[in-house]
């Protein structure tokens, strides 16, 4: 399985090229959000729809919900309890939680043997080994 890291949803919802070209490559089923990802993109949209002035309230509403329609199109992934065995040990291994949901998004993609797709691969360069990353926006099909 692919994982998406919460970037690429965005790239998604504007049809960047690249990565609809990938994504032609596999099965749907094939892709999933992981819940970290989701719960990124939704606490941005939802602080947005919260604190926006009037002259921007519906537009980030609309925002908010056009979003939630993006996500519920794709299987979203649980953290699972093989998940946070992961991420403890990345958590005792790099002690930061700066990077902690791209550690729960690496945690996920050990413990399930999936393929984190995201533009920022440095992010996860030192969580993951390399045939579990892929960048599908700078990095064409073979």
């Amino acid at each position: 399985m692919y994982l998406r890291d919460t970037h690429l949803i965005g790239h998604y919802a504007n049809q960047h090229p690249t990565l609809m070209l990938h994504i032609q490559r596999i099965e749907w089923d094939e892709v999933g959000l992981p819940t970290p990802a989701v719960a990124e993109v939704l606490r941005g949209r939802a602080e947005f729809a919260l604190k926006a002035a009037p002259e921007q309230v519906t537009w980030a509403h609309d925002q908010l919900w056009q979003t939630y329609v993006l996500i519920v199109r794709f299987k979203v992934l649980l953290l699972d309890e093989e998940a946070k065995k992961e991420l403890k040990k990345l958590l005792r291994k790099f002690k930061s939680k700066k990077r902690y949901v791209d550690m729960m998004i690496a945690a996920m993609a050990l413990a399930g043997d999936h393929v984190v797709v995201t533009r920022n691969t440095k992010h996860f360069a030192d969580l993951l080994p390399p045939d579990q990353l892929a960048n599908w926006i700078d990095d064409s099909p073979r």
